[in-house]
């Protein structure tokens, strides 16, 4: 979980774990969210009623009601252990991560992730989130190697110890890849007496291994680099390389872009059969992923102005059982701009946008793929503020949006939201609001947003907050709408 500014009372705590330096060979870090809220977006699948999440309207079964309610609570606990021996110097380190979460009132005296908060408790709930070790294998060079399960993100920085802003602000934004896997990275910088003038990653990781003996599994290889362009300013380049041979077969929901995960989490679901009722054909896939991104500080945290901008094109090709191949070509666009006006980090003014290709009449795929098509939850665009309209980074269990995923169904998303807000008491109350809006294909809206959030620091690294959101001009007959009170803790 990130150890950063005010901001993290809305990050997931799936993305991340913060490093903190210290002296003895074993560190903590722990995250507890408490959430309360009521919603007019409603279940109709009790079977999917212990973590929801994807597409409002979607596959998970969600709905809008004018005349039903959701009213819930829930809380989340994350513990990060950190073993640094010290033999090792300070230069190796065993980390792991544990989560429970649940429901008020859910379930008890079972097994099952996400559940085990009613009358009796007794429920085993134990997430695995990390379980890596972390080498500094050549002295006085600025290289870390980390093998095993970890968050990959899709920029340049280590997980680790990057700051919010430099995950979900470079790079992707998360938008493409967000979320755990097993593999090895090596993240490395290069130095001088005006400060780190490059950074650069490496990774591998298996995403599904099935049969250890068979070419089956899905894979992913990823390159990153980013050059300083003076004090403020950088630029990056990214290139990642997705080898898919598990026949859309993998995980519990498949995998791929004909799988029900894709799905669920509004990306495309192909459906490649030749007549209707025939079983769905096997597929792989081959997917290349370019980009390049730059931006001015921003973090805000050399001046009161910065921005971020980024521009992806993913190519490819599935292959298709008894079918001739297909190609995939689909491009993402990202931008972020904030100004700090006034006295304290909270008083901001900020714009954010969103622009994908979309899938056309041929027999190619001319949309985008992400992450979501492979991991529940596969990645998520972070820094546009809405609550309903795409996905609330700050939920622990009920996660549904109107734009999921930046595909847009793969039919191409185009939205922006503009935030506007003001520390009424600088770095402790912040009060601020958010317009957001979205469309799919041409010209298809999904709604517009309006919220509110206010947001008070009693004490250091906790936030209490609540917020209310609705949204007009969307394809339900009732208004979705949802309010909130969250508290936020973090503990080290």
């Amino acid at each position: 979980m990130w150890l950063a500014s005010a901001a993290l009372a809305a990050v997931p705590v799936e993305i991340v774990q913060p490093e903190v330096r210290a002296p003895e060979p074993f560190r903590a870090l722990g995250l507890y969210q408490a959430r309360f809220a009521r919603s007019s977006v409603v279940t109709t699948n009790p079977y999917l009623d212990g973590q929801v999440l994807g597409a409002l309207g979607g596959s998970n079964g969600t709905t809008v009601s004018a005349d039903d309610r959701s009213t819930w609570a829930e809380q989340r606990a994350v513990a990060f252990l950190t073993w640094a021996p010290l033999p090792a110097g300070g230069r190796a380190e065993l980390t792991a991560a544990f989560e429970i979460d649940f429901v008020f009132g859910d379930q008890s005296y079972g097994a099952a992730g996400n559940t085990g908060g009613a009358i009796g408790a007794d429920q085993v709930n134990l997430q695995t989130r990390r379980l890596h070790a972390s080498f500094e294998p050549v002295v006085d060079h600025e290289l870390s190697v980390v093998v095993g399960l970890q968050f990959v993100g899709d920029s340049v920085y280590d997980p680790r110890t990057a700051s919010l802003d430099e995950l979900t602000r470079t790079g992707g934004g998360l938008a493409i890849w967000g979320s755990e896997a097993a593999g090895a990275t090596a993240y490395g910088r290069l130095q001088d007496g005006w400060g780190t003038r490059l950074r650069y990653k490496l990774g591998a990781y298996t995403l599904y291994e099935q049969g250890t003996a068979l070419s089956d599994d899905v894979t992913l290889y990823m390159a990153d680099v980013q050059g300083a362009l003076g004090e403020r300013a950088f630029l990056g380049g990214h290139a990642w390389y997705l080898r898919d041979a598990g026949d859309g077969t993998a995980g519990v929901l498949g995998s791929g872009l004909s799988s029900a995960l894709s799905e669920l989490q509004g990306a495309r679901r192909l459906d490649l059969r030749e007549r209707e009722g025939d079983e769905a054909p096997a597929l792989g896939a081959d997917v290349v992923w370019l980009g390049i991104d730059g931006g001015l500080d921003p973090g805000l945290t050399l001046g009161r102005v910065g921005g971020h901008a980024a521009w992806f094109v993913n190519a490819g090709r599935l292959w298709i059982e008894d079918q001739p191949d297909a190609g995939i070509l689909g491009s993402l666009g990202l931008f972020d701009l904030r100004l700090r006006y006034a006295q304290g980090s909270g008083s901001q003014v900020a714009v954010a946008g969103v622009y994908s290709s979309g899938d056309g009449a041929t027999s190619d795929y001319n949309g985008v793929v992400t992450g979501n098509s492979y991991g529940l939850a596969g990645a998520m665009w972070a820094t546009h503020g809405t609550l309903l309209l795409f996905p609330d980074p700050g939920a622990i269990n009920r996660q549904v949006a109107l734009a999921y995923d930046v595909s847009g169904f793969g039919r191409g998303l185009t939205g922006a939201s503009a935030q506007l807000a003001y520390d009424l008491v600088p770095d402790r109350t912040t009060l601020g609001g958010t317009v957001g809006y979205a469309y799919v294909g041409d010209f298809d809206p999904l709604g517009t947003e309006l919220n509110l959030r206010l947001r008070h620091r009693p004490l250091p690294l906790m936030d209490l907050s609540v917020a209310a959101a609705v949204v007009t001009g969307s394809s339900f007959d009732a208004a979705p709408f949802t309010v909130i009170a969250a508290a936020d803790w973090i503990l080290f």
